[in-house]
């Protein structure tokens, strides 16, 4: 009988760096869309690449990944760094065309990905390549959150769009949830992955859950947004 030499220990960190990169080319692919060939997809797709192969390169070669866990405040400025950058692009006059024109319905299919991830989490933890609290609570979590938003596509207003409503109270949800996700990272996991000189998870540390919780901050700017030139029309 054929016997693999990998264990699923050892085979994790793979299949989480392969769909770190499913996960950006898709987001690629939709940006492209979006911004109809107007040039900006080469740019994005040089600024992912990049930030990818930062990502792929602190899980795999652990000393550059022992650099990044251990130089005090060195994470926490490239997580900063990850949300706020698309945050500031979208949030230009032209971004904010670019995004808003993005139907909202598709803007939340990509949120699919975090079951995807949730459902990682979830075998890192039983591998022992993460806290089983917390890989637990984080990946249920987000599982849970993609079980919701579609429940949120199938409430639909009277002319067929989804309604806002659900939008916002799921989306204050997904934030709060990768906002706890943070938090525990950095109480839990990293002290435990200190004790066992285990790398962190950086693929999606660095890559992953800066661009979700990014885009939770960019759609409560298109539901303000929205709500604002609502009431306007009503003014007038």
């Amino acid at each position: 009988m054929f016997q693999s030499s990998y264990s699923l220990f050892d085979l994790i960190p793979a299949v989480i760096s392969a769909c770190v990169l499913c996960f950006a080319l898709d987001l690629w692919r939709r940006a492209a869309e979006a911004s109809r060939g107007d040039g900006r997809p080469v740019a994005l797709g040089a600024i992912l690449a990049a930030w990818a192969g930062l990502a792929l390169l602190a899980t795999h070669i652990p000393a550059f990944g022992g650099f990044i866990g251990l130089t005090p405040g060195l994470q926490p400025m490239l997580l900063l760094a990850a949300i706020t950058a698309p945050v500031v692009a979208a949030w230009r006059a032209s971004g904010r065309r670019i995004f808003d024109s993005i139907p909202l319905a598709s803007l939340l299919t990509f949120f699919y990905w975090r079951a995807v991830f949730g459902a990682l989490l979830l075998a890192a933890g039983a591998v022992g390549r993460l806290p089983a609290d917390f890989a637990i609570s984080a990946g249920l979590g987000d599982i849970a959150v993609t079980l919701l938003m579609v429940v949120v596509l199938a409430m639909r207003t009277a002319s067929g769009g989804v309604a806002r409503g659900p939008v916002l109270l799921w989306n204050t949800i997904g934030f709060a949830d990768l906002i706890n996700v943070l938090i525990s990272a950095a109480l839990v996991v990293r002290p435990w992955a200190e004790q066992r000189g285990l790398p962190g998870q950086f693929g999606l540390q660095l890559f992953g859950v800066p661009i979700f919780i990014a885009l939770h901050i960019l759609i409560f700017g298109r539901l303000w947004r929205e709500r604002r030139a609502a009431s306007r029309a009503l003014a007038v």
